[in-house]
């Protein structure tokens, strides 16, 4: 059967098979195609594509139909838990690579990771603004207490007041340059991606945060002077000085969570974004600034009108550059409020882990053979079609979304029954039981945020717990930056979200034992 409009015999002379499997008398042919076929859609099935009276002909090869390929495996996060997947002496030793990593020569920065010679990454070994913030942002929410952590939060101020003050040799603010060097603080002065607009945000959050929990503790005199001074002058504090920045400049073009493209609308730099301002103005109630509180909050309430448009029915997309992309799932983590937009539970964010787990569980062989070994949970990567440093899957997005389910858990002992629609959602995301509710459906959730560690856990092993950016595709390794400060601080997070989705679990378990 001709499959395709008439071509010349050099259009079509493409081989989709080596050696002499294509060379099939034409009587003798079992079509491979429909009327249609393309070139490319009949070489995909391993079929031959070769001229037919001036035509193309896509068929078989000797033999006849190929048997299909095997069934590609689901990822399917039902697991069923048996404790806490990393040991206490396990998360212990994960902090310590954190902490090394933070507070470099007592300067207050964090760096990226202690790596000068990564490949395609270049050098790792300085303070990005995104990934301190975020980082010192997860040494203050998993501290036991303030005091553990006082030091280093005290010298992470005073390095961002630092570099809030240096000279921009790019023309920008200096507020959206990406990374700085250490200890010195300065810009990076070579070619990057920027503005980068999350970052005063992130920034700001993280302190305010902070201060909120120092005027508790009656510390108001270190935010009196640092965080928020009451003056009029250029800064006002460092949790000022961003909060003006961002405020004023929400809507400025600037860089994706992975420092690649550009745009004006990225959901990771909204969600997070609106979650800053919230919490900056609660900060600034606290201070006396009812004027700014009312600011960040109008800011606040234009930003939550872009956010739904990120919802295509289905998922939540990045952008409109780059759709299927991890930093949503960082975002629903880094930027949650907890007042019901983009609810855990809800079907933006389920269809957004249905979409992401297809898309990764099938990227990745790994995950095939992680599968077919009985290892349990997925593995995350970035973006589809990602090939930076071979495109593979990263630790620390793996365990956003291992703290997403642990949420999730957390948040189905409070939600009583979920519709069923909802809940088709839900068994799709991670293949759990039908008909759970209540303390079942949250056991069922923390059992699949376990089996993500898990998997986690099986690779890297092998080099002690130490941590890379990436874990190769195919084998499983390790690489690409070593000791990443990021994943530790994702890691620590997860760990955090585990204990207090089990806390309140037990706690429902106790009650109902009374």
């Amino acid at each position: 059967m001709v499959l395709s409009r008439m071509l010349s015999v050099a259009a079509v002379a493409g081989v989709a098979l080596a050696g002499d499997t294509c060379d099939v008398e034409g009587s003798a042919r079992q079509d491979c195609g429909v009327l249609g076929t393309t070139q490319s859609d009949c070489e995909a099935k391993g079929c031959c594509w070769r001229p037919a009276d001036g035509a193309a002909w896509c068929f078989y090869p000797q033999g006849g139909p190929a048997p299909p390929p095997p069934p590609r495996s689901e990822c399917k996060l039902a697991y069923k838990s048996d404790g806490q997947p990393f040991t206490d002496d396990e998360e212990a030793k994960v902090r310590s690579f954190f902490l090394a990593n933070i507070d470099i020569q007592g300067s207050g920065a964090v760096v990226a990771a202690p790596d000068h010679n990564t490949g395609p990454g270049g050098d790792y070994h300085f303070h990005w603004e995104r990934d301190g913030a975020l980082s010192t942002h997860a040494l203050l929410a998993t501290a036991d207490k303030l005091t553990d952590v006082d030091e280093h939060l005290q010298h992470y101020v005073q390095w961002v007041l630092k570099v809030q003050n240096q000279d921009d040799p790019h023309g920008i603010d200096v507020r959206a340059e990406p990374k700085y060097t250490i200890p010195d603080g300065k810009p990076f002065t070579g070619a990057w991606c920027r503005p980068q607009t999350d970052g005063p945000g992130l920034r700001a959050k993280t302190l305010s945060e902070y201060g909120l929990a120092l005027l508790e503790a009656g510390k108001a005199d270190f935010v009196k002077q640092n965080l928020w001074t009451g003056s009029d002058d250029k800064h006002g504090g460092a949790v000022k000085y961003d909060l003006e920045w961002l405020a004023s400049n929400w809507q400025q073009s600037g860089c994706d969570l992975w420092e690649e493209i550009q745009s004006e609308d990225f959901f990771w730099g909204r969600y997070t974004m609106r979650a800053s301002l919230e919490i900056g103005a609660q900060f600034a109630e606290k201070m006396g600034d009812k004027d700014a509180a009312g600011r960040y909050r109008g800011v606040k309430a234009d930003i939550e009108k872009t956010l739904m448009g990120h919802f295509d029915g289905t998922f939540v997309f990045e952008s409109q550059n780059r759709k299927k992309d991890s930093a949503v799932i960082e975002a629903f983590n880094v930027g949650d409020l907890n007042d019901g937009m983009f609810n855990v539970l809800g079907k933006e964010v389920l269809g957004t882990v249905i979409t992401l787990n297809d898309l990764f569980c099938n990227a990745y062989e790994i995950n095939q053979k992680d599968g077919a070994a009985g290892i349990p949970g997925i593995l995350y990567g970035r973006y589809e079609n990602d090939n930076y440093d071979g495109g593979n899957p990263w630790v620390l997005l793996s365990a956003s979304l291992a703290t997403l389910l642990y949420r999730q858990s957390a948040a189905a002992l409070s939600v009583g029954s979920i519709d069923p629609a909802t809940y088709s959602l839900l068994q799709k995301a991670t293949h759990i039981e039908d008909g759970l509710s209540g303390k079942d459906l949250a056991e069922a959730l923390l059992g699949a945020g376990d089996g993500v560690m898990l998997r986690i856990k099986h690779h890297v092993q092998a080099t002690d717990l130490h941590m890379a950016e990436q874990i190769k595709r195919d084998d499983g390794s390790m690489s690409s930056a070593k000791d990443l400060t990021w994943n530790y601080a994702n890691m620590l997070k997860a760990f955090k979200a585990r204990k207090a989705s089990a806390k309140a679990i037990a706690a429902v378990s106790k009650v109902m034992v009374v």
